[in-house]
Formats: structure tokens, sequence, C-alpha cells
């Protein structure tokens, strides 16, 4: 092998290393790390939602403002995930425009009242939960108490 064809390979081995390396990482970056951030940022949601559920008037402040946070955090998650598609089965991860569509809901809900008021339809819960696939709880009954 001649000087010259051992230096063709290195170069040719560098620079397919190099471009796996970096197709590696805006598969792993632009794709992969969002998937499992909105997975974990939908199992938040949800436990928030149960969290909150009761606590209209006792830190208002807070359960708006987060929320709001999560109704952008859905957002930001969706737009820099690349191929949503692909990560959308492999994670089973509820459609993009359920996802979209239940960030707009979650502004509606930090936006509820304090009160209810005549007229007042509700909270949105229900249906973010269905947007996002999130499982209902799951209420045990507890055992009767024997008297002592």
């Amino acid at each position: 092998m001649s000087t010259l064809q051992i230096a063709f390979t290195a170069l040719a081995t560098v620079i397919g290393g190099a471009l796996t390396l970096v197709v590696g990482q805006i598969i792993v970056r632009g794709a992969l790390e969002p998937a499992l951030e909105l997975k974990g940022l939908i199992g938040t949601i949800a436990s928030d939602m149960d969290f909150y559920a009761n606590k209209f008037e006792a830190q208002e402040e807070e359960w708006r403002d987060l929320f709001r946070k999560h109704s952008c955090s859905l957002r930001e998650k969706l737009n820099v995930m690349i191929g949503y598609s692909i990560f959308e089965r492999l994670f089973q991860l509820p459609p993009e425009q359920d996802v979209e569509a239940a960030a707009a809901h979650l502004i509606g809900y930090s936006d509820r009242p304090t009160k209810p008021y005549p007229g007042y339809e509700g909270l949105p819960d229900t249906e973010i939960k269905r947007l996002l696939r999130i499982k209902p709880k799951q209420v045990r009954e507890s055992p009767p108490r024997q008297a002592q």
C-alpha cells in the first residue's frame, strides 16, 4: 500500500467517523431527548393536574403560572423535536395535533376562575388528559375497617 492510499484511507475514516458523530447527535439531541422529555412532561402535567385540582384559591398565582409554563413547554418540545411521527409510535406519544390542542387547553386551564360562576362549564381537565393520553386514576376501595 502506498503512502497516498494510507492517507486517503485515514482521511475517509476520520470523515466517516465525524459524519457518524454528527448524525448520531442530531438524532439524540433533536429527536430522542425531546421525545423522552415530552413523555416526562406529560407525566408531570398529569401529576400537577391531580395535585392542584382542589387548590383554586390557595396559591392561585402558583398554579396559574405552572400550567401556563406546562403549555409553553409542550409547544417547545414539539418545535424542537425532529421526526415526531417516528417517535410518536416508538414512545407511544399522543398525535402532534393533540399535543398542540392540549397546550391550548392548558392556557385555558391556567385562566380558570378561582370560584365558578353561573354558566361556567367547568375545567377542561378531562379533555387535556384525553388529548395527552393520560390514564385515569385508579381508585381502590379501602377494605372495611374492623371494629376493635
